[in-house]
């Protein structure tokens, strides 16, 4: 920042714990949800080391994991797969799309070109497939905008039933510049559905011969792998779950892109925050988590019990107790179970989660008093921070506005409360019927 020599994360944690001690708060926090970038995660002077240092005290570490899912598909796979050699701060390829956007047939009746699995599908892409479908069901109601849309075009794509036969509606590409990830996901879709009508056009003008086999790539593994976590990753309790089945689910589609599959794996690798034994404890509060498995988990937390409780600083931390957590190691085989070590009892402490449930049998631990209020406690946690960043857009939409810091609230809150009331006439659409 201009007119100090100070580390950025030291102003930030400063602010921060002015802004909490304003709050009457700060005796309350116990976890941190952040951007997973070396301003907040470095080892030294970044902003979660310094709001520690500044607390006196060690919290938590939850990276958010819609920047989680952002930087596993379009920082290394797309970019590994050289769907876009561009360094240009558009997608080139999706700048074609949207120049040439009225040139594509929209009323042509040809099919759009879905995802067909031939006999040497492995079986195992079939079940996934079925997940996809059986998940969005129970999200589509309540996701709105570029999420909807997303989850449209997925059961399109996987040609699920109802879907097949119902005009597409799509929207006229918008923003593409590559800081809105989510264009690759919805463009990407879009260009794999659309591919037998921008054959028509003169060869290049969207796509050229060798992005038409990478985008298909592209597409199959969202659908396939990525679909279904990013759907359900916003949710605590299963995070540790997800996170895992995710790694099992990419060491099975090295049997259908080894390339795809090992790029993701190894970007996943770098963001295991919820596989780390401080983080691990909330996954005995989830459903998606078998019976057996949490046996297991709960199992294996007794036995890594530490002589000194409570345990109010954990163990496996880079440099001090308020560094970074150590991320374990995983391997096709490994289990939550497997998971477990001491740092769980500085999460169950930090957490207030009363392990006296651990004993009883899984399907009693719903009646434990002691697990409803754990169950509350862990449900609490914020594990994406999209509200911060809705934030940090408004405020640099309107602070120019602003004479004071009330005013700017002032401004920011009318400018939510407009904007959620009117409806979106940013794009017009068009359909394609693909009966």
């Amino acid at each position: 920042m201009k007119g100090t020599n100070e580390p950025c994360g030291t102003i930030i944690a400063r602010l921060t714990c002015k802004l909490l001690q304003g709050w009457c708060c700060t005796d309350q926090v116990v976890n941190m949800a952040f951007d997973t970038t070396a301003s907040n995660t470095g080892h030294l002077t970044a902003a979660c080391i310094a709001i520690q240092l500044s607390l006196g005290r060690p919290l938590l570490w939850s990276g958010c994991r819609h920047h989680i899912g952002e930087v596993l598909l379009t920082c290394h796979i797309f970019t590994d797969l050289k769907v876009e050699t561009s360094r240009s701060p558009d997608v080139t390829l999706f700048t074609r799309l949207r120049d040439n956007w009225d040139l594509v047939s929209h009323k042509e009746r040809s099919p759009l070109s879905r995802y067909i699995p031939d006999e040497a599908e492995p079986p195992f892409l079939g079940k996934l497939r079925a997940e996809l479908i059986a998940c969005t069901a129970g999200v589509l109601d309540y996701k709105r905008g570029d999420y909807r849309e997303f989850v449209q075009l997925c059961l399109v794509y996987l040609g699920a039933d109802g879907a097949a036969h119902t005009p597409v509606t799509f929207q006229r590409p918008g923003a593409l510049h590559k800081a809105r990830w989510m264009a690759k996901l919805l463009y990407t879709l879009k260009l794999a559905l659309m591919e037998q009508h921008i054959a028509l056009l003169p060869h290049g003008t969207i796509t050229t011969r060798q992005q038409v086999r990478k985008i298909r790539t592209f597409a199959n593994f969202i659908t396939h792998i990525y679909a279904t976590w990013w759907l359900t990753c916003d949710t605590a309790v299963d995070a540790a779950w997800n996170d895992l089945t995710l790694y099992h689910n990419l060491y099975a589609y090295k049997s259908v892109d080894e390339r795809i599959a090992a790029s993701a794996i190894k970007a996943l690798e770098r963001h295991l925050w919820y596989l780390t034994g401080e983080m691990l404890p909330l996954a005995l509060f989830s459903t998606k988590v078998p019976v057996g498995e949490r046996r297991a988990l709960a199992d294996a937390i007794l036995e890594q019990r530490p002589a000194d409780l409570p345990m109010r600083a954990p163990q496996l931390r880079f440099g001090t107790g308020f560094g970074k957590p150590k991320f374990p190691t995983l391997s096709p085989t490994t289990s939550l179970a497997d998971l477990a070590n001491p740092d769980c009892w500085f999460g169950m402490h930090q957490l207030h989660i009363d392990p006296v449930f651990l004993s009883l049998a899984v399907e009693d631990w719903a009646a434990s008093e002691a697990f409803q209020m754990g169950a509350v406690n862990v449900r609490a946690i914020n594990v994406v921070n999209d509200c911060a960043e809705r934030g940090v857009k408004l405020t640099s939409d309107f602070v120019a506005a602003a004479r004071s810091e009330e005013h700017l609230q002032n401004v920011l809150q009318a400018v939510e409360h407009d904007r959620s009331k009117q409806p979106n006439l940013r794009r017009c659409k068009c359909k394609l019927d693909h009966n």
